[in-house]
């Protein structure tokens, strides 16, 4: 049979440990501290398996904190999502760490132009407690679009490569190099011919960075002939990124010949057309 106690007695031992807890943590003080509450102030947080981003309200300082560091020297900002082991990955056909860096790609795009923008992922250590508590997987890289440095002429059946002197850090063209692409927007404007200004890269990094260092990079050709004096509506630009080699990439000279912008006239057969060869301080980049 249950053993039921008389009311009094457990009335009794009610007030027993009130007025014990009373007397040692009020009397005393001798109570323990209750365990502080640590606030998660971390601007951007995933769950486990999710690819939604989670944004605390520390996010939009955290994001023009980062998108300032671009402006001044005009960088593509690599926006690198991690997924950790357990979770999908590279095997699998949906990678959660490219869907976690486009679902940021959109949260920076309210600050950063689609073209200074980069998705890629990559597979990382995660804490122990990732499948309990929401957990950083964003990283950022900071890409140098356009450093463009020297060119030469070859003249090729079909087109002409150009490589011409530049100097690499403030990007001005020498006079050689500027006097000929003066002629050359000049002799446009005679013709009334239309071109179009293709950029490209080696296959060294990200596909989708390198497709927008080859757009920089014909931007930066295009800006040329425009302060040369050819009419904006005449040109077209695009990028084929890595797509497009003409070498082979397992060299260095291979990449370097890769690195290049080509034009070419629009809606001419046998028309001359122009490759420029970029040369870079280091692999992989402009």
């Amino acid at each position: 049979m249950p053993i039921k106690l008389p009311l009094s007695v457990a009335l009794f031992l009610i007030w027993g440990f009130v007025s014990w807890r009373w007397y040692v943590c009020d009397i005393k003080q001798a109570c323990p501290e209750p365990e502080p509450v640590v606030e998660d102030t971390r601007p951007l947080v995933f769950n486990w398996g999710k690819a939604e981003a989670i944004t605390r309200p520390a996010f939009e300082a955290y994001r023009d904190s980062i998108a300032l560091k671009t402006l001044p020297k005009g960088q593509i900002l690599e926006i690198i999502g991690q997924y950790y082991e357990g979770e999908p990955g590279k095997d699998s056909s949906f990678n959660l760490g490219t869907a976690r860096a486009e679902e940021v790609k959109k949260l920076f795009s309210e600050t950063l132009p689609e073209e200074r923008l980069a998705a890629s992922s990559r597979q990382a250590d995660g804490p122990e407690d990732a499948q309990e508590q929401p957990f950083e997987a964003v990283a950022f890289a900071f890409i140098e679009p356009a450093a463009i440095g020297d060119m030469e002429i070859t003249k090729l059946e079909g087109r002409i490569l150009i490589q011409f002197p530049f100097r690499e850090a403030s990007k001005d063209l020498e006079p050689e190099a500027g006097a000929y692409f003066e002629k050359l927007a000049q002799q446009l404007e005679k013709t009334g011919e239309t071109i179009r200004i293709a950029g490209h890269t080696d296959s060294i990094g990200n596909a989708e960075a390198n497709l927008k260092l080859g757009l920089a990079r014909a931007r930066y050709i295009e800006e040329i002939l425009l302060s040369k004096g050819l009419t904006p509506s005449r040109i077209t630009v695009e990028s084929k990124g890595e797509e497009e080699p003409i070498a082979d990439n397992s060299t260095e000279d291979g990449q370097r010949r890769n690195r290049r912008v080509e034009i070419r006239i629009e809606g001419c057969y046998g028309c001359w057309g122009w490759a420029i060869y970029l040369a870079s301080t280091g692999p992989g980049r402009p």
